[in-house]
């Protein structure tokens, strides 16, 4: 590890991930006995000769070691030891039995689905690799892995809701960010997931798959009895106030402050460019040098968001710090209008700083009186006090973007599931993002399976660098360095829109 490395890790800020993840004290000693690997048949088999004699004979020339066809079941084959001089034989099967299935069938299963992939991925790879086919019956064991996932799920949400009351002054009337993500884009998905996260822990506390299909009374009037449907109507219209979820308790909406965030860049970048070509009341275009620009809206947007971060006691305080931007940006030498600016010499504002230090400062980030006039109504519409009210907690739905993107590389987009194969998706989904991918040992110890040592390792490896990732990006540096990389893009997109713009006598 380089020393650049070493210093980011430990001047980062801790990340989410890892106020999570607890990483188990495993992988003590390897047990070598403890583990699948992939072997070839001849060679194993010309092994054997070299070492083994038949206990029935003492012959050691005429051992072979073979696979019995009719035995496969799926991955799991009988292997057997035949000597041919005296036509004794043994035989056994590669895997152990779990719950009346191959552990070896069973770990294909939850390989392929955790990977977002099914019966047919399993025969490509499975032919490719030059093993086995895979069980015929792929999706008979989903109904096995389901019990399990949800014992583990629930016990995973369960011990989030305790964290977060625990957090919250053993109070258990919790801030939750409730959010749906669906299936296909637009509103015509036919599968869709509602969950809750944690505003305390940023953990999954409760969800809800919905599906408008059952594959059983399709194209019938009436429902069938075991029917897969749990939702009717438009799949934008799902609504958790309406729905009585939590039965009598009121669930009281709030917003996310990232969201409110982007809705002053998106109104400013609106104006800019539906005014492009238009003259202000200065006789100028909007846009240009000292003007508006994609730099100063984000800019604005930025400091948008902080006014609504750092001044959360009231709604007034919200209020006149998001309109102190206005009035900086509106101030220049002739006529400062930095009243409602913070004070002191640790202020934001170069000017009210400038009165305590003594320094001389220059109104160089003033924007001309015909575009603030311009953008005057974005600032009135998004300093509303109902908007700014449920923005007082000051949290973002970060972490239900980030279960949701979890769920989708589980169930693909582009492939059609049904209920059961979701439900498989986002209860695996849960279990890893509240305590990391090493909690998959949990699944397969209810399964009755020993994870074995490569699995373990396997898991760890990616929990930890889950956490070296996540610290990475926290870090100053990094967050610096990636706005920068943002800004240059879009000012690229920019130029690049501007020379490709019809101009008279261009061409």
């Amino acid at each position: 590890m380089s020393k650049s490395t070493e210093e980011l890790l430990l001047n980062s800020v801790e990340s989410a991930s890892r106020r999570k993840i607890k990483i188990p004290d495993l992988l003590k000693e390897q047990d070598s006995q403890n583990v699948n690997i992939i072997v070839e048949l001849d060679l194993l088999s010309s092994l054997m000769k070299n070492l083994l004699c038949c206990k029935y004979c003492c012959s050691s020339e005429k051992i072979e070691l073979r696979e019995d066809l009719k035995s496969r079941k799926g991955l799991a084959v009988s292997l057997e030891i035949i000597c041919h001089n005296c036509e004794e034989s043994t035989s056994t099967m590669s895997s152990k039995i779990s719950n009346k299935c191959y552990d070896v069938n069973l770990r294909l299963t939850y390989g392929m689905r955790a990977i977002g992939k099914g019966g047919a991925a399993a025969r490509i790879f499975c032919g490719l690799m030059n093993l086995p086919p895979p069980p015929a019956k792929f999706e008979r064991h989903n109904s096995l892995f389901l019990n399990v996932l949800k014992t583990i799920s629930e016990d995973s949400m369960n011990a989030a809701v305790h964290e977060a009351v625990t957090a919250n002054d053993n109070n258990s009337n919790i801030a939750v960010a409730v959010d749906g993500t669906w299936h296909k884009r637009g509103y015509s998905s036919l599968n869709g997931v509602v969950c809750a996260t944690s505003v305390e822990n940023g953990k999954v506390i409760d969800f809800e798959a919905l599906t408008k299909y059952c594959s059983s009374c399709k194209g019938k009037k009436k429902p069938c009895e075991n029917c897969a449907k749990n939702y009717e109507g438009f799949s934008g219209e799902w609504n958790v106030g309406e729905a009585k979820v939590y039965g009598d308790t009121e669930v009281e909406k709030l917003e996310c402050v990232g969201h409110v965030q982007k809705r002053m860049g998106t109104r400013l970048r609106n104006i800019l460019k539906m005014s492009k070509g238009i003259k202000l009341s200065d006789g100028k275009n909007i846009s240009g040098r000292g003007r508006l620009t994609l730099k100063e809206v984000d800019s604005i947007q930025h400091y948008y968001g902080l006014a609504i971060r750092k001044s959360l006691s009231s709604v007034e305080d919200v209020k006149r710090a998001i309109w102190a931007i206005y009035f900086h940006k509106l101030s220049t030498e002739d006529n400062p209008q930095h009243a409602l600016c913070p004070l002191g010499e640790d202020s934001w504002c170069g000017y009210n700083r400038s009165i305590v230090t003594g320094e001389f400062y220059i109104h160089k980030h003033t924007l001309p009186e015909s575009i603030l006039l311009k953008v005057k109504k974005v600032f009135r519409d998004l300093t509303e006090k109902d908007l700014l009210k449920k923005c007082l907690h000051g949290r973002t739905q970060n972490p239900n973007e980030s279960f949701n993107k979890c769920i989708w590389e589980r169930i693909p987009k582009t492939v059609f599931v049904g209920i059961e194969t979701l439900k498989f998706g986002v209860m695996d989904a849960v279990i890893c993002f509240n305590d990391g991918y090493v909690s998959r040992i949990k699944v397969f110890e209810a399964l009755g399976i020993k994870s074995g040592y490569n699995t373990e390792r396997a898991l760890l490896i990616i929990d930890n660098k889950r956490i070296f990732e996540a610290e990475r990006i926290v870090n100053k540096v990094s967050l610096e360095a990636r706005n920068k990389k943002v800004f240059k893009r879009k000012m690229d997109k920019q130029n690049l829109d501007e020379e490709n713009e019809y101009q008279s006598g261009k061409y």
